[in-house]
């Protein structure tokens, strides 16, 4: 029997690659990965336990869910982590509110306000968020703007965007992860594996899960459903814009009629037939 072709390898900015391999199988890599984000060492960052380590879900209607890694630091600490491979409209608002949400829920636990533990939304990008700056990092927390005096740091947004990471290694252990999770290139991936048992821990389950039919099949669904959503938001979007030309017309040519202008003067500037423009 013929060797099994080699499977090209999943993309790790695919949503469920990411999630499945870092929140399910791959707990050390998801915190040398946030000391790397926190710049302090994984004995500083203290243990991690993932919320819910079942990141995919299966729906009514046979498509898949992708939750984002919720984990919870030895010292109470709530880390979100999302990537996102996509820009969408409202897309700060939601991290800062889904942020938000995170920290108030814990009111439900009966906490005082000042015993509610920091929550922080780690947002790995493939796409400019940011648009102010060139900054592949930007830490977002509540301070003074005028002075930067710090209200709290109970809530903090990071977010990372991997087109702005420069080609050159800045020797630091975040730009090492980024540019792991960005290349895509299994040489170039394996070159920057070589010092880190957890970056080598990722390869060897993102082969498996290469490999894997059914986990090819989620990942490709579940890309495939993104894809759709922005098509439906598109379409939606292009409608939009088709209805308000076309009622945009029908007031001109409303206001030519009243104004005594010809049906042939009408049709000739606002394009409408004949017809149309007789119904106004």
């Amino acid at each position: 029997m013929a060797e099994q072709e080699k499977k090209e390898l999943l993309s790790l900015i695919n949503n469920y690659v990411f999630l499945r391999i870092l929140g399910e199988k791959n707990l050390p890599a998801l915190a040398e990965f946030l000391a790397s984000v926190f710049d302090m060492t994984v004995e500083e960052l203290g243990e991690l336990i993932v919320a819910d380590p079942n990141i995919h879900r299966e729906r009514a209607d046979g498509k898949s869910n992708v939750l984002d890694i919720r984990a919870h630091t030895k010292a109470g600490e709530i880390i979100n982590v999302e990537v996102q491979v996509n820009p969408e409209r409202g897309f700060r608002e939601r991290i800062a509110y889904l942020n938000s949400r995170t920290f108030s829920g814990q009111l439900d636990k009966g906490k005082d306000y000042w015993a509610l533990n920091r929550t922080i939304t780690v947002i790995v990008a493939d796409f400019e968020l940011i648009k102010e700056n060139r900054d592949v990092f930007n830490k977002f927390q509540w301070y003074n703007i005028r002075n930067g005096a710090m209200l709290t740091t109970a809530q903090e947004i990071d977010v990372l965007e991997l087109p702005k990471l420069s080609p050159e290694d800045d020797g630091t252990k975040l730009w090492k992860w980024l540019k792991f999770f960005k290349s895509g290139r299994e040489d170039e991936m394996e070159e920057l594996a070589k010092d880190s048992k957890e970056m080598q821990s990722v390869m060897i389950t993102l082969r498996e899960m290469s490999a894997d039919e059914y986990e090819r099949r989620v990942a490709e669904q579940q890309e495939k459903d993104e894809w759709d959503r922005r098509a439906q938001i598109a379409y939606g979007r292009d409608e939009g814009i088709e209805i308000g030309e076309a009622r945009a017309k029908q007031e001109i040519a409303q206001r030519m009629k009243e104004d005594g202008d010809s049906i042939e003067r009408i049709s000739r500037v606002t394009g409408l037939p004949d017809h149309e423009i007789d119904m106004l």
